[in-house]
């Protein structure tokens, strides 16, 4: 099956390549993200890939162990990279462009696909921020703009690599632990870094928004998404729960597996309500 191209193909391979991702070590927010949205959508697949001339590389995954590349014709993903909104196919099998796919007639019996594309700069979408089931459902706006949301987060990481690739920012030599409570939104424990991406994500908010939102810089937000709030002062922790929680996320704690986040009547974000 031809592979569907956007008119600038060559120029988004080459803003690919120059990012230098495809055969670096996948961050963990990558894998961060893939375990937020397992949860958030209650599927059992969720996966980054990025997309060369012939294949499509999976970064990060939950749900399909050590896949790491397909052939390019059979990715979904081929059509989620050719516009900026989210690609929802309710049920593969009913889907003339995914019917015969091998993944839908055989393992992992894909039915139910969502991405969102990885858009670096506008027009240029590397990849894509995917979710999967293996039966039929729909989504609804407010999980189509989490979804985005969770996708930025990647290509926040996707830059975040760039700028250390190119030499621009240094490491600051914390590690990362090895083990955190996954998701865990009880009020007495820290504000974890899946806590925090997982909020971003659900008002659709970039680091630079939360930054203006709480009065606190962006590297520390970048640094607590990454290292955790063990990392940074306390009272920088809470100002950013604080505009969390005045733009409408509710942390509560979770109830059978699921995950303890939620949100009243989000507001626009800060850089929105400015222009208002």
């Amino acid at each position: 099956m031809p592979v569907p191209m956007s008119a600038n193909e060559a120029e988004r391979l080459r803003a690919l390549y120059r990012l230098a991702i495809i055969d670096a070590e996948p961050s963990p927010g990558f894998w961060r993200a893939c375990r937020v949205a397992r949860q958030m959508f209650d599927v059992p697949m969720a996966l980054v890939t990025l997309l060369d001339e012939s294949c499509q590389w999976i970064k990060a995954n939950v749900g399909v162990g050590d896949l790491a590349r397909t052939e390019r014709e059979h990715a979904f993903c081929n059509y989620t990279i050719l516009h900026d909104d989210v690609l929802v196919v309710p049920d593969a099998q009913a889907d003339d462009r995914f019917s015969a796919n091998p993944y839908v007639t055989g393992e992992p019996h894909i039915r139910f696909y969502a991405g969102a594309p990885l858009v670096t700069q506008p027009g240029i979408r590397i990849g894509s921020f995917c979710i999967l089931d293996t039966k039929p459902r729909t989504m609804t706006e407010t999980e189509i703009a989490t979804l985005s949301g969770l996708a930025r987060l990647v290509v926040d990481e996707i830059w975040i690599h760039h700028l250390e690739h190119a030499g621009r920012i240094e490491s600051e030599g914390v590690p990362v632990p090895e083990a955190r409570s996954a998701l865990d939104f009880a009020m007495d424990l820290p504000l974890t870094s899946e806590q925090l991406r997982g909020a971003r994500a659900l008002l659709n908010w970039s680091v630079r928004e939360l930054a203006e939102a709480s009065g606190i810089s962006s590297s520390t937000i970048k640094r607590i998404e990454m290292y955790g709030s063990d990392t940074v002062r306390r009272n920088s922790v809470e100002a950013a729960r604080r505009a969390l929680e005045d733009a409408g996320v509710q942390f509560a704690s979770p109830k059978e597996g699921k995950v303890g986040l939620r949100s009243q009547t989000v507001r626009d974000s800060p850089e929105a309500a400015s222009k208002g």
